[in-house]
């Protein structure tokens, strides 16, 4: 089924992440993003003539930086809009990536016909993230890979921020207008964490490696209280505060997880 072919208002075939970015951008949220990134790429060990898919591409940044390591990249995304965009930044970086429109819920790729299938920060947008997972599962390899890097909305600082939003309403008697950092943004599906992100791939996958990325995005004040340091000061706190997140999934801004193929007979009924 093409994306066309889906129910209306399932499947935005023009986003565009111009607004994912704020005006403002203060150093924790350049350091998680830049993170995020980084260690999501880290984590797929491709070698070279690996077959490997990235679910939700958007400007195949993440595609570029997997093909220049090795591995032959496939980029997935169902918005024409990011396709465009992606296939400028392909043609700029002189990688061959081939740019596919479909959806994550009906994967157009023979069953066992990847190495490795990446999907970062883009499950919690889907319609059916479940039905995304079992399509992901379905086309990899028995011993390939499959990487998912997620927003944490349990996260730590998110906790702070909540609490600390509904002390100042009582205190203040005001509630403010913006959306605040913990809130579910309107383009997510799914408001994901960690236990769910385990129990969602049990039926499929098996985790082989959990690590947490970037702490206390969110909390009060967090971003005021980085913007306001010297730089090198902010960035030596920030990288500390992310050796210790690596432990901590749970509380963590980004969830990383990389699962295998559960064999056959192990598999959960779902």
């Amino acid at each position: 089924m093409s994306p066309a072919e889906q129910p209306q208002g399932k499947v935005d075939l023009e986003w565009d992440d111009s607004h994912v970015v704020p005006e403002k951008v203060t150093p924790d949220l350049v350091f998680l993003f830049d993170r995020m990134i980084e260690a999501t790429v880290d984590m797929v060990a491709s070698k070279n003539g690996d077959r490997v898919l990235d679910v939700g591409c958007g400007r195949a940044v993440d595609a570029i930086k997997i093909a220049k390591r090795g591995g032959r990249l496939v980029g997935l995304e169902p918005s024409r809009v990011m396709l465009n965009h992606g296939k400028k930044c392909v043609a700029d970086s002189g990688k061959e990536i081939a740019l596919v429109q479909a959806i994550s819920e009906n994967l157009p790729f023979k069953t066992g016909s990847f190495d490795w299938v990446v999907c970062k920060g883009a499950l919690d947008h889907f319609p059916d993230p479940d039905k995304a997972i079992k399509e992901m599962a379905r086309i990899l390899k028995p011993e390939g890979k499959l990487v998912i890097s997620l927003a944490n909305f349990d996260s730590l600082g998110h906790r702070l921020g909540k609490t600390g939003h509904y002390i100042g309403i009582f205190l203040t008697r005001r509630r403010p207008k913006e959306r605040q950092a913990w809130e579910t943004p309107p383009d997510h599906t799914f408001r994901f964490n960690y236990p769910l992100m385990k129990k969602m791939v049990s039926p499929y996958l098996e985790i082989d490696k959990s690590m947490g990325i970037s702490f206390m995005w969110g909390a009060p004040n967090w971003d005021s209280i980085t913007g306001a340091m010297p730089k090198k000061m902010a960035y030596f706190i920030l990288r500390n505060l992310d050796r210790i997140a690596r432990f901590c999934p749970g509380l963590s801004d980004v969830v990383l997880i990389r699962c295998r193929p559960r064999k056959p007979e192990t598999r959960k009924a779902r």
